[in-house]
């Protein structure tokens, strides 16, 4: 199954053919016009290119440092990421929180998590 439309695929592999190197460089200026909510090492952007086949809203959690895995995080990033799950958990936002391993990132050294809220037939509230 696609994640994405077939609109939001062919926007998404347009922009990144646009772009030398695009697996192995990221223009992190571009990511803070689109931030929702800051935290000391990590921040919550708004999606360009959402999972629209199963997402009714699609954020991602990256960190303010650029590293690619969560093997690389600092012990005080990963606190915080820790952290943030529990506030997740406890607003009860997202439905879940995704992140792909290095074989399905499109972008290698921007480690992004995806935060999605369902579309309401995959919540069960059809």
């Amino acid at each position: 199954m696609a994640l994405r439309s077939k609109e939001t695929a062919e926007a998404y592999l347009k922009e990144q053919a646009g772009r030398d190197d695009f697996r192995n460089n990221k223009d992190y200026e571009e990511d803070h016009e689109r931030i929702l909510r800051s935290f000391e090492h990590w921040h919550i952007i708004e999606n360009l290119y959402p999972y629209d086949n199963i997402a009714k809203e699609h954020h991602m959690l990256v960190p303010k440092r650029v590293f690619g895995r969560m093997s690389e995080c600092t012990r005080d990033e990963w606190n915080e990421y820790k952290y943030l799950l529990n506030v997740f958990e406890e607003e009860g936002h997202y439905d879940c929180i995704l992140e792909n391993f290095s074989r399905g990132r499109s972008i290698i050294r921007h480690l992004h998590l995806h935060l999605i809220v369902y579309k309401d037939r995959y919540a069960g509230k059809e």
